[in-house]
């Protein structure tokens, strides 16, 4: 009996050690983010599953965010899903792009976002460089599929906003009033900019933090009396 407890106790300890040290090994992958602003967000991400890095110890904060990078990262970080959309068939990302193979790792999150009415161009190149304004229009427009939020009726001054695309203006708008994106000293939005990694993850940090904050303060609606 004693032998089969220790035995037990033995293998709850590998088993406790093993975990310990894969997480710590998490907190430590990316060894090349120690200089970047967005440090803190991207080891949160990370921690959360989130954010990925090139490799096993590499995330490359200063590379430009590409189409595939970028729509997988607003999929996993809003988490919506195809769970509530019904197909007499299976969708396939061929039959929706015209650039994105079926066999590519980001397929599933370009079809998820197609049929979540994200509005992703059919031409889109998902190799091709994201900039910061078509990352923000398909981040907000995912994250407003999580819930109803409260918005205040106001506008932002955006000192270039004559540059930002007409179609992405609204959008723009409710992510700097959900804080989710935010102006330079100057006022600018400088839409065109391409994003890099890094600081795409610090807006989906944002976005991820927005999500939670009104989930955990949700009111409840009180249940009638009897």
């Amino acid at each position: 009996m004693k032998k089969r407890i220790r035995t037990a106790v033995a293998a709850t300890v590998v088993m406790l050690t093993a975990s310990l040290g894969s997480q710590a090994l998490a907190a430590d992958a990316f060894g090349d983010i120690a200089s970047s602003p967005n440090k803190a967000q991207i080891e949160a991400l990370q921690e959360k599953g989130i954010v990925k890095g090139v490799s096993a110890a590499a995330f490359h904060p200063e590379d430009s965010l590409t189409a595939a990078q970028g729509i997988s990262l607003i999929v996993r970080t809003t988490q919506i899903s195809l769970a509530a959309i019904s197909f007499m068939e299976a969708p396939t990302a061929e039959g929706i792009f015209l650039k994105v193979s079926n066999d590519a790792w980001y397929a599933e999150d370009f079809i998820i976002a197609h049929f979540n009415g994200l509005g992703i161009p059919a031409d889109i190149d998902p190799q091709a460089p994201l900039t910061k304004e078509q990352f923000v229009h398909y981040l907000i427009q995912a994250v407003e599929l999580t819930g109803e939020y409260p918005l205040v009726k106001m506008y932002v001054p955006i000192a270039d906003e004559a540059d930002i695309n007409v179609d992405y203006q609204g959008t723009i708008q409710r992510a700097l009033l959900y804080k989710i994106a935010s102006l330079d000293e100057e006022g600018n939005f400088d839409p065109a900019h391409v994003l890099t990694r890094a600081e795409a993850a610090g807006m989906l940090y944002e976005a991820y933090e927005f999500i939670e904050a009104h989930r955990d303060n949700a009111v409840m609606e009180p249940e009638p009396e009897a």
